[in-house]
């Protein structure tokens, strides 16, 4: 711990001199405080300790993000994959995902280390007890989404090795995507048939088409190059994929020509629907989905942001 660790201090005392010069409510900083208190006084050996739990908790997410890279070259390395965009973008986005939990866990250990000095100040003593209780958060999430990764690799080594791994999962997409398109259709046959259709669901329908259309676009594309693949491997390709993508598209056509041509173009609905166009029309199959969720989740929030009627339809 740094040496300008306070001596022993009674916790109340400290409470007090933190909201005289902070402002904050003090039930709320004597709560902050607690890990740091050993009956009833803040000690350097609480806070000590308190270090040592999260430099613990951090190393355990450093060490999950590590067995996630080991995965993720183990799933890579051996491969006898064909150079495929439908191999590549996957092995982009895994790669993107290891290098963002790296950067995470260099960010917190630089943020532990600077909650662990400078510490003569009660402030800086109670910043020092809420940055602790972040960390331990954030290390925390990282532990999860870095197992969750994990599995994910493992799984992508299995699709990567099997060519009924890769077809089922094909079929699964399509049909999540036909599942879509339905609930969708519903929808739409509603607005159609409504007197003064609701602005915000007119506006969410809008964009789930325009979402569906880039679905379609991308399983498209995902069966092209898992067909030569299976071709090269001489393995079978699943004969109703073409048609059910096909029926898909007419079906997603027909949404947009029944919502019609620029609907619920006026104001914050029709400069977030502008938007998302223009992103959408620069993405390309395959499709880098994390990138165009978050689009999607900029354009939706209009709907939140406005106080629409109809934001229960955005999900």
């Amino acid at each position: 711990m740094s040496e300008s660790a306070p001596a022993e201090t009674p916790l109340d005392e400290l409470v007090e001199s933190v909201a005289d010069r902070t402002g904050e409510e003090p039930e709320s900083i004597r709560t902050w405080l607690e890990p740091f208190t050993d009956d009833g006084r803040v000690t350097s050996a609480a806070i000590e300790s308190s270090v040592t739990d999260v430099s613990q908790i951090l190393a355990t997410a450093e060490t999950r993000v590590d067995l996630a890279t080991r995965t993720h070259d183990e799933a890579t390395a051996a491969d006898d994959a064909p150079d495929l965009e439908v191999v590549t973008v996957r092995r982009r986005a895994f790669g993107d995902r290891l290098d963002d939990l790296r950067a995470e866990v260099e960010a917190l250990g630089d943020d532990l280390g600077a909650a662990r000095s400078g510490l003569a100040e009660p402030v800086a003593v109670y910043r020092a007890a809420v940055a602790l209780h972040e960390i331990t958060t954030e290390a925390q999430d990282i532990v999860r989404v870095a197992h969750d990764l994990e599995t994910e690799l493992e799984a992508f080594e299995a699709w990567l090795r099997s060519a009924n791994r890769r077809h089922g999962a094909l079929v699964d997409e399509v049909e999540a995507a036909e599942e879509s398109a339905a609930a969708l259709t519903e929808t739409v046959e509603s607005l159609r048939d409504a007197d003064d259709p609701d602005p915000g669901r007119r506006f969410d329908a809008t964009v789930q088409t325009r979402v569906l259309d880039l679905v379609v676009a991308d399983l498209r594309a995902e069966a092209d190059d898992l067909r030569a693949w299976a071709h090269r491997d001489g393995a079978p390709f699943p004969d109703d994929v073409d048609a059910r993508i096909d029926d898909l598209e007419s079906a997603v056509a027909e949404h947009a020509d029944a919502l019609g041509d620029r609907p619920g173009r006026d104001g914050e609905f029709g400069e977030r629907l502008d938007a998302l166009d223009a992103e959408l029309e620069a993405v390309e199959p395959p499709v880098a989905w994390a990138r165009v969720d978050e689009t999607v989740a900029e354009a939706r929030s209009a709907l939140s942001e406005d106080g629409a009627p109809g934001d229960e339809a955005a999900n």
